[in-house]
């Protein structure tokens, strides 16, 4: 019975380690996106250009949630 409840901490320990990796994988790449804008202060951009790149930033971190979210569970938990 031990070795059952062992087994499922090390799945749900797992699935944490995980999650946190791709958490750390999407603050690098909104960091890297952001260093992008930042650097880019002296190009001119309009308005559409502004909103469409806020809005694939949205759905980035919409998918990744929705990625991380999806992610088969493990062990009785």
């Amino acid at each position: 019975m031990k070795k059952k409840n062992s087994n499922c901490y090390m799945g749900l320990f797992n699935k944490i380690d995980h999650i946190d990796e791709r958490i750390n994988e999407i603050k690098d790449q909104l960091a890297s996106l952001r260093e992008g804008f930042l650097n880019a202060e002296n190009e001119e951009e309009c308005l559409d250009e502004i909103e469409a790149e806020q809005a694939l930033l949205e759905i980035m971190s919409e998918g990744a949630l929705a990625a991380l979210l999806a992610t088969d569970s493990q062990g009785d938990a």
